[in-house]
């Protein structure tokens, strides 16, 4: 059984500011501090209930981070997101969606060869090349 969703404002300001930042992940403590300077900013539990059902819809995608012990959301975009690689850049947070064959190679050998199979989308953390050059 759907559930029927109702569009609040708290609902609108995430999907507004995950829309504006098609290409970066979030933790619930960003998201919170980026939304702190709006008059109607929802509360943490609230965007913590928020985060949760958009997830459940597949409207936000969920990773685990790498530098810290906590979730990192992204807006969902696209057909067939979920089975390529992203390269995730440490420093600024820059998000690269990677459709390479040489990764789908890459995925094939890590099965093959070494019996373990990669989830559907993989996150690869690293320095992108303008954090590189500072």
């Amino acid at each position: 059984m759907k559930r029927t969703t109702y569009m609040t404002g708290a609902k609108k300001q995430l999907l507004d500011f995950f829309a504006a930042h098609k290409d970066r992940h979030f933790t619930v403590d960003q998201i919170v501090e980026a939304l702190s300077s709006s008059e109607s900013c929802p509360g943490k539990s609230t965007v913590y209930r928020q985060i949760a059902k958009l997830w459940e819809d597949g409207i936000l995608r969920r990773f685990e981070s790498a530098d810290t012990d906590s979730f990192v959301y992204q807006y969902a975009v696209g057909e067939g997101c979920e089975h390529h690689f992203h390269l995730k850049c440490a420093s600024c947070g820059m998000l690269i969606h990677m459709e390479c064959d040489k990764l789908s190679e890459v995925r094939e050998h890590i099965l093959k060869d070494h019996g373990f199979l990669i989830g559907g989308s993989s996150v690869i953390f690293g320095v992108c090349a303008a954090c590189a050059a500072k």
